[in-house]
């Protein structure tokens, strides 16, 4: 239940990950428009770079359970299965802290802007909390899709970007 409903989370979020990616490209065209008309676009730049950031955020966890993050298997494919499992547990937890404590941090950096009213720098002014969310929404989706994981790997089940990796290759 709760795995579906995560799936349809990440998924979302990948979609919203690409829709990201196609303003990028909007924007690029739009500036080159501009600029054959001997005008500019004002922040074109400042808000191409956001929509960078919202598409590489928002992805973490959808390409995370796909199995699309690059992994280094040359060693622990030598490792028995039981050995191979407490080196995927840990691996898991680390990078489930980690995440995590950057999680914290993000969540945390967009309330402050929030809170004391901070403001973009480039020529429009907007509250530099909204491209902020993207961010701090997309690392607690890919803690969230490291989380389940590890539950999956304590449990005795195979993580769900081995399963994805898996389906995608066949």
């Amino acid at each position: 239940m709760i795995s579906k409903i995560l799936d349809r989370l990440f998924l979302w979020s990948g979609y919203l990950a690409g829709i990201f990616l196609v303003a990028i490209g909007i924007l690029v065209v739009a500036q080159i428009v501009a600029r054959f008309l001997n005008t500019q676009l004002p922040s074109v730049d400042e808000f191409a770079g956001y929509c960078l950031a919202a598409s590489s955020f928002l992805g973490l966890a959808y390409s995370f359970r796909s199995g699309a993050h690059i992994r280094v298997t040359l060693v622990t494919d030598k490792l028995s299965s039981n050995a191979q499992r407490i080196v995927l547990t840990l691996a898991l937890l680390f990078a489930l802290v980690m995440i995590g404590v950057w999680a914290y941090n993000a969540i945390y950096l967009t309330y402050e802007s929030w809170l004391y009213d901070e403001m973009s720098t480039g020529i429009i002014k907007y509250p530099i909390w909204i491209p902020q969310i993207s961010m701090a929404l997309g690392i607690v989706l890919f803690c969230l899709a490291l989380l389940e994981d590890l539950i999956n790997v304590v449990m005795g089940r195979a993580p769900n970007f081995e399963k994805n990796r898996e389906q995608i290759q066949e």
